[in-house]
This record gives C-alpha cells, structure tokens and sequence, in this order.
C-alpha cells in the first residue's frame, strides 16, 4: 500500500520488520571484529528464511555504541524462529570469543510502520552513505498520537527538503536484550532512520528549520530523545 505526502513523498506501510543491533567492541580489535563480522556472522545471518538484507554502519559522530548492524526481516518474527536462533547454538569459537570480550551489544527487534521516500530516489541508490537515527520515547498515549501525527503531517516533509535526503522509515520497539556496558542504557520505544548522501545535513538551514518548528517544540518538550549518525561500512 502506498499513498503520496504534500510534498509528494511517496509513503508505504508494508509489515515488515528490522533487527537493530548497536555493539561496543572495547578490547576487541577493529581488524578482528570485521574479519568475524564481514565473513562470517552477517553471511549466516541472511541463509535464514525471511532474512532479507544486512548493512554495517560506524559511527562518526564521536559517540558510543561505534557499530551498527541493520538486518532487514520479512516480519518481526523472523527474528524469534528457529533457524534464527539456531545461529546462536551453533557459534564458532571465533564469535564465542569475540562476544566474550565485547565492551556491550544491544540487540533489537522493530515492526516497520511507514516509510517515506524521495520521488527521485532509485531503489539502487539505497543504502546511502549517511544515516540518522532517531529513537523516542513520549510520556502519555496522546503525546504518542502528537508524535506519530507531527511525523506525518510535518516532519517528513521537511526532511524531505534539506539536500540530499532520500528516504525516512519508522519502526516501533517489539522487544530487546542487552548485555554488559549497554545492558543499563534505555531503550526507547520508537525509532527513525534517515537515509542522507551528504554528511554535512545537520548544519543545513533546512534540517534546523524541520528541527525548530513550534509543532516539533511541543512534540519534543517531554519526550526522551537519543540521535546517532554513522556512515556506511558494508552492504552484504
């Protein structure tokens, strides 16, 4: 099912999911954790049924969690079955090390709720180089219905205008793990990412304007709010 925006933002509301995973890898080596991750785990993940896509992302915005993987699911579910978890049971003792040794791991699971995607962006041209990602978390069900209207409404559209934005999905938390230093940090219960080829969209005028409106000072003024931005490692 699609729809148009205003704007003319072309809008889709397929139920799909994502599996959303933030590692901090403290001792463990940048060399090492790429040969386990780039050759062995994300290949495994996508022979599982329903398992459609994997990317890595590093951070450059000078924060922690440094990596992120987003695999992409049919449905939530996926990420609940069998072969997927048979994965864990039979981790080598490559990954049984590395995991031992990682600083923290977040693991995620999200039910897509809308997309919203630039009429002049190709379906090749995706993933790009940059991403945002936004996660929120508002106090009362009314706020919720605030947020997801002001999204709708306003906020995508103005996205749509800072230079090179491509495409904006949003997800809503199914459930989580997280172990060692992430295990205390808090997960909120929605999440955006937003897709840029250019890096430098946070000092544009169009993103400070999408960011200052009096809608998005009212949706913003009791919400929990966390912002990251990476760039593209490896598309498997």
């Amino acid at each position: 099912m699609s729809q148009e925006t205003p704007q003319g933002l072309v809008v889709t509301t397929a139920l799909e999911g994502v599996v959303f995973v933030y590692l901090e890898p403290g001792p463990v080596s940048e060399a090492d954790l790429n040969d386990w991750y780039d050759n062995e785990h994300a290949p495994l993940k996508l022979t599982v049924p329903g398992v459609k896509s994997a990317i890595r992302y590093k951070a450059v915005d000078s924060q922690t969690p440094t990596w992120l993987a987003l695999y992409g699911v049919d449905t939530p579910e996926v990420a609940k079955s069998e072969p997927y978890n048979a994965l864990q049971a039979c981790a080598s003792d490559k990954e049984k090390a590395i995991l031992e040794k990682v600083e923290g791991l977040s693991r995620r699971t999200y039910v897509h709720t809308a997309t919203f995607t630039h009429p002049d962006t190709p379906a090749e041209s995706l993933p790009c180089k940059f991403l945002l990602v936004v996660t929120l978390e508002m106090p009362t069900p009314e706020q919720e219905d605030d947020l997801n209207k002001w999204y709708d409404e306003e906020h995508m559209d103005l996205l749509s205008k800072i230079p090179g934005w491509k495409q904006g999905r949003r997800y809503k938390l199914i459930d989580f793990n997280q172990l060692k230093g992430l295990a205390d940090k808090p997960v909120y219960k929605y999440l955006a990412i937003h897709e840029f080829t250019e890096g430098n969209f946070l000092s544009t005028p169009e993103f400070k304007h999408a960011t200052s409106t009096e809608w998005r000072e009212r949706v913003m003024k009791n919400a929990g709010r966390k912002a990251r931005v990476f760039e593209l490692y490896r598309k498997f």
